[in-house]
């Protein structure tokens, strides 16, 4: 008697599509808390700097890195993240390929493998609960991997937001980690090549991934709107943006926090802050939209690693001393429950 086998294989392709455990946890903090968060260096002093400054100390620290493989690279991480421990916060890791040449094609046929990879195997070593920021802002024309120059002319083929969530959805599964066989099945479902390792096993660390495009896009045209960048839930943690004092106009803000596709995740403000003139009532008015949006749940403070003066608190006196009053908002926590002293 024939079977007919397509039923089963069909079940079969469904399982093999799905990516590899979207993580269980996004790591948001207990209750209704919001985690404050910082970025202003990469001394041995910069978490405690900015915990002087902003009147609070950051839950969450963010760091700027490479799409790179190098062994230097991966010390230097290293030394960052038992820092951020030795100082009591999780880190933020945001990356970029800025100074690579690497298009979102080549991410996603494998060419950035041997830098996540590596990364996967730090995190678990690290062992603490990281958010990982990979290509923020993918639709502002500032950004090398932006489909879209400044002007709103394509990059090419190999910068199409069909290759960025292709690349996105490979740095998931990667990074996740697990059997490296299950890895490749699913990135096999996806059109793409397997896993360039020659283990059989990736560690699956405690990291959750952070979606982080503009409000609407730079230059501001339909086709860089958020929606065309959006890789699909399963493959991310949280939503989040970047917000600056020039841009005061919340419409954006709303309407991005609220889409359908994505409104049942966490979000962040994955950097905001006073840019430029000293701004005190946008403090005011960022804690007002904190405060009124309960899926908040992350607001990370942007000053320059090199301390730049249009980004430093200490030369906005009046937006410091607001920020200062702020922060005693009892639902901005300042510890993640692990780190608390």
């Amino acid at each position: 008697m024939a079977v007919n086998l397509r039923p089963l294989l069909v079940s079969l392709f469904v399982l093999l599509a799905l990516p590899a455990g979207a993580a269980a946890d996004p790591f948001t903090a207990p209750g209704n808390q919001v985690l404050w968060g910082g970025q202003g260096g990469y001394s041995a002093g910069s978490i405690a700097d900015f915990a002087a400054q902003s009147g609070k100390h950051p839950a969450v620290f963010n760091y700027f890195i490479s799409w790179r493989a190098s062994q230097p690279d991966m010390h230097w991480l290293s030394f960052r993240l038992a820092d951020a421990t030795r100082m009591r916060s999780r880190a933020m890791l945001s990356v970029s390929t800025d100074d690579t040449s690497l298009s979102p094609r080549d991410l996603a046929r494998g060419g950035g493998d041997g830098f996540l990879v590596a990364l996967c195997r730090q995190l678990a070593e690290h062992g603490g609960i990281t958010y990982l920021r990979p290509l923020s802002e993918m639709n502002n024309g500032n950004n090398p991997y932006s489909p879209y120059d400044l002007l709103g002319r394509s990059r090419g083929a190999a910068f199409s937001t069909a290759w960025f969530k292709k690349a996105w959805r490979r740095l998931a599964l990667i990074v996740r980690g697990g059997d490296v066989a299950e890895i490749d099945a699913k990135l096999g479902a996806l059109g793409l090549p397997p896993v360039k390792t020659g283990a059989g096993e990736l560690p699956e660390p405690p990291v959750a991934l952070m979606w982080v495009p503009l409000s609407f896009g730079n230059p501001e045209i339909a086709k860089n709107h958020p929606k065309h960048f959006w890789p699909g839930g399963a493959y991310v943690d949280w939503v989040g943006t970047t917000w600056y004092s020039p841009y005061r106009n919340s419409k954006a803000m709303n309407s991005l926090y609220s889409y359908p596709k994505w409104r049942s995740k966490p979000f962040a403000f994955a950097e905001w802050g006073v840019w430029g003139a000293d701004r005190a009532d946008f403090v005011g008015q960022f804690f007002g939209f904190l405060k009124s949006h309960p899926r908040v749940r992350m607001a990370v403070y942007y000053q320059s690693a090199s301390l730049q003066p249009e980004f430093r608190l200490s030369t906005h006196p009046a937006a410091r001393a607001a920020l200062r009053r702020a922060v005693a908002w009892p639902r901005l926590a300042a510890f993640a429950p692990e780190l608390a002293p």
